[in-house]
């Protein structure tokens, strides 16, 4: 119905009116946030479930990972080993995870645990980088400005933008089941660079190690990231830096430790 139609269910409608949802509704879940928690570790932060969990396991709750910066590893207790690296996410069962650590010099990340008002396809233990990470992290730090605030209307806001958040992500991550070739490459090697943000990458060396030119390079940066390589990395290594300062307290507070 678009002002053109001879039939009409509206009263003087204009020339531009499309239904986007009419015949049917459309019914979201929510969650229930149980604990959200922004960690900036160093080399001794390691923790082992149940042990140092603050809080009861509770089996039908659901854990969000979500690295900005440095590199943390995952113990399972069937013995997997996760390594996560700058700007990804991963969504994990709380009664799986045996134990986490910091692997490097910082590990800067969101970790959320919440359960489902209602049935939530969850793709589980499956990375996915985030190539647009200021915007989450903007939002994030949102999230925990209002989840914070007195006013208990202002917690519903952060749970409901939280809520859009894990949704996004959960859409980017069944995306990534079809992503193309080139895309998984450029994902490889940014993992690559997060995990060695203390070595000095030449454009030369992103290149050889996809392998492409770096003429090729820069265009597959640009189509993925909306930066050149070396603008990429840079901004990754300043992020680093930013980090490091706030955990020493130089910037920012420190928190409590364990989730």
């Amino acid at each position: 119905m678009n002002g053109n139609l001879q039939s009409s269910h509206v009263k003087n409608e204009t020339t531009y009116n499309i239904p986007l949802l009419i015949n049917e509704n459309v019914i979201s879940s929510g969650i229930s946030l149980i604990s959200l928690w922004h960690t900036y570790a160093d080399k001794h932060y390691r923790v082992i479930w149940p042990r140092d969990k603050k809080k009861p396991l509770i089996a039908n709750s659901w854990i969000a990972v979500y690295t900005v910066q440095g590199c943390g590893k995952i113990l399972l207790k069937d013995g997997e080993q996760i390594t996560l690296n700058g700007n990804c996410i991963i969504f994990l069962k709380p009664t799986d995870i045996q134990s986490y650590h910091c692997e490097g010099l910082v590990w800067e990340q969101y970790w959320m645990e919440f359960t489902p008002t209602s049935v939530m396809d969850i793709p589980i233990r499956q990375q996915s980088v985030i190539y647009n990470g200021e915007i989450y992290n903007q939002e994030l730090m949102e999230v925990s400005q209002l989840i914070t605030a007195a006013e208990p209307i202002k917690n519903n806001l952060a749970v409901a933008f939280l809520t859009k958040i894990i949704y996004q992500w959960i859409c980017l991550i069944c995306a990534d089941g079809k992503a193309d070739p080139q895309r998984i490459q450029i994902e490889k090697l940014l993992a690559a660079l997060h995990a060695s943000l203390q070595r000095r990458w030449s454009v030369a060396e992103m290149a050889a190690a996809i392998p492409c030119s770096e003429t090729w390079l820069r265009r597959l940066f640009l189509r993925y990231t909306g930066k050149t390589p070396k603008e990429y990395v840079m901004d990754a290594r300043l992020e680093l830096a930013l980090s490091l300062l706030k955990q020493e307290g130089k910037y920012g507070k420190s928190g409590s430790r364990y989730a």
